[in-house]
């Protein structure tokens, strides 16, 4: 009888060992599945405000662009840009949480000698927040006809 109580305790032994390493195994996998969601979530909001970043850029600038192009006087420029601020924050806010505002920032210019104007965008969401300078010259790629 002695013997056999040595092979029930060898049993419980190797069950118990095994429901150990079970654990251990699962604790590894929790960790490991919650630093991955955790490095998906920081990363994925600073990769799309960089796009976001260039894209309202490069959309202003191709606007004021062919404002600059198609306005003779800085009153009318401005003028131009205001409707322009007004309609692209409409615009903005239909599809993302986010201010955008466009403003010239140039003291004296004229349009019509086909110079460069400063222009300030300033962008503000609940993540990321910039405002930046441009020098935007006349362009008339890609800008729509009057007609």
């Amino acid at each position: 009888m002695v013997e056999r109580r040595r092979d029930h305790t060898r049993g419980q032994l190797i069950l118990v060992g095994a429901i150990a390493l079970a654990f251990i195994i699962l604790g590894v996998i929790v960790v490991f599945n919650g630093v991955l969601y955790t490095e998906t979530i920081s990363s994925g909001e600073t990769s799309q405000s960089g796009a976001t970043e260039e894209v309202t850029g490069l959309e202003i600038e191709q606007s004021v662009g062919c404002l600059l192009e198609k306005s003779d006087t800085s009153t009318e420029l401005e003028a131009e840009v205001d409707d322009l601020n007004d309609a692209y924050r409409a615009l903005t806010a239909h599809s993302s949480p986010a201010v955008t505002s466009i403003e010239i920032t140039d003291a004296d210019y004229d349009p019509g000698d086909g110079e460069s104007v400063n222009v300030t965008i300033t962008y503000d969401s609940h993540d990321f927040s910039y405002s930046q300078t441009r020098e935007i010259g006349p362009t008339d790629e890609n800008c729509p006809d009057d007609s």
